[in-house]
This record gives C-alpha cells, structure tokens and sequence, in this order.
C-alpha cells in the first residue's frame, strides 16, 4: 500500500514574500505573454479575416465554425501562457514548504488512543526523538537544513 505523505503544517506568505511572488508572477506572466504575442495576433487577425469574409458571403455557418476555432484558440493559448508562467514561477519563487509523514497520530482508526508523534507527549512511537511539531518549529527558524537535495540530473 503506497502511503501519501501528510500535510501538517501551512503557513501563509509574509507580507515580503507575497510582495515578492507578486512581482516575480508578474515578471513571469509578462515574459510569456510577450512570447506568444505575435503568434497570438497574427492567428487572431487570421480567424477575424476569415470570419469576416464568412459574414460578408452570408455563410452562418462557415462564420460560426470559424469564430468557434478562434474561441478553441485564443483558449489554448490563455491555457499555454498560464501554464509557461507557473513555471517560471516555481524556478524563480523558492518557498520552503514544510511536510511531515506521520504514522502515530494519537488515534486509531477505530478511535482508540495511540502513541502520538505530532506534539510532545508520553506516548510517542519508539525512535522518534523529535515530534512534528518540534521539528516544523526548527524549521520555521532556518529551513536550509530541511531541503533535500536532488542528485543524477
């Protein structure tokens, strides 16, 4: 059984950090935007043509599958940019973020006590010399030691 890992802890941004993601999502979202926008006009000018023509011979339909297309793309596109932003975003924006695999939570799943490796307590799993929340606590005061490093890339 593959167990998924728990998250115990969020915290929300710092006024300096959302300053930060802020100006950095804006950077991001510009970048993109300006990359595809000769493609984006160009192809939007292309279906408006098209469409226009459609209008001009009275061809509902014709008119109607082209304004369509141009609906599937300027959405495609808008699904693109978003996409290319977030990212460069979670290149440029590094926000430690604490997760903790708790086994012992204090309770079973029957409801029965249990030993408890979340918070200081008298009953905590054998091995465990730091609870969760000891350790978020070191983490929130330097998360350095925390990362994991990725290697064979």
């Amino acid at each position: 059984m593959r167990r998924v890992p728990s998250l115990l802890f969020l915290q929300k941004f710092t006024v300096e950090e959302q300053a930060e993601f802020n100006v950095k999502y804006a950077e991001a979202k510009a970048e993109t935007e300006a990359k595809y926008a000769d493609t984006i006009n160009e192809e939007t000018r292309r279906f408006e043509i098209v469409i226009e023509a459609a209008k001009k011979a009275r061809d509902i339909r014709q008119q109607k599958e082209q304004q369509r297309e141009l609906t599937n793309f300027q959405r495609h596109m808008s699904d693109l940019v978003a996409n290319e932003t977030q990212s460069i975003l979670k290149e440029r924006f590094s926000y430690p973020i604490f997760l903790y695999d708790a086994e012992k939570v204090g309770i079973t799943a029957t409801g029965d006590s249990d030993q408890n490796e979340l918070v200081p307590n008298n009953n905590q799993p054998p091995g465990i010399t730091r609870t969760s929340l000891e350790l978020y606590q070191e983490f929130r005061r330097d998360p350095k030691p925390f990362f994991i490093v990725e290697t064979g890339k």
